[in-house]
């Protein structure tokens, strides 16, 4: 299977980021002139505005802001890290790659979540964003844990101790050590943001559900 290119990737990703805004504008015809914009603690709706207000439509593209931030911060790790060796610099890049796709989930999530709620006369509770944020958390913890093994020594970016800078030997245990506790931190945090019911719905997630004592 060929593997996509920087720019094919970024492409995928301005699509994905613009889904709730097309949702948004499909629905809008249907909508009443006014819509929930915000809202309390309780879920309740206590602020509206227009349909066609700017801050509505402008909240339903935030996921672009999440692209910009993580493209952002991609280019600045990624030069600073260009001081190290270049495997090093291809594992730091690979690394900011994938956080910067998990930005994109993140603000797109926050998106949907925000087009979903404007036709809703309150929102069901921070119970979504609070489990999509876990979830981003989690699976960038995956991802750099896959990653930290193949990290060569070096004073900017791994699991750097005393310790793991004394030799080669020490830096790669300390990196495998790091990758293996990050791997299950992140396993970990994903199952915790699952529902036992969601769980249980998932195929084998009986079998998952009594090895993890949910059940």
């Amino acid at each position: 299977m060929r593997k996509l290119t920087d720019r094919e990737v970024l492409i995928l990703e301005l699509i994905f980021c613009g889904l709730p805004l097309v949702y948004y504008l499909l629905r809008l015809p249907f909508m009443p002139e006014t819509v929930p914009v915000h809202w309390n603690a309780s879920g309740e709706a206590d602020r509206f505005a227009g349909r066609f207000s700017f801050d509505t439509v402008l909240s339903g593209a935030i996921g672009y802001f999440g692209l910009l931030f993580g493209i952002g911060l991609r280019k600045m790790i990624c030069s600073v890290s260009k001081t190290e060796s270049e495997q090093n610099t291809q594992t730091v890049e690979r690394i900011m790659k994938w956080t910067q796709a998990f930005m994109c989930l993140l603000f797109t999530g926050m998106a949907c979540d925000f087009v979903y709620s404007t036709g809703e006369a309150g929102r069901h509770g921070a119970g979504f964003l609070l489990k999509l944020g876990a979830a981003v958390i989690a699976l960038t913890f995956i991802a750099a844990g896959n990653q930290f093994p193949k990290l060569r020594r070096n004073s900017l970016t791994g699991a750097r101790t005393k310790y793991s800078l004394s030799s080669d030997e020490a830096w790669h245990k300390t990196q495998r050590y790091a990758g293996r506790v990050m791997l299950c931190a992140g396993a970990a945090l994903l199952l915790g943001a699952v529902d036992r019911e969601e769980l249980l719905a998932l195929p084998g997630g009986e079998k998952l559900a009594r090895l993890l004592r949910l059940k």
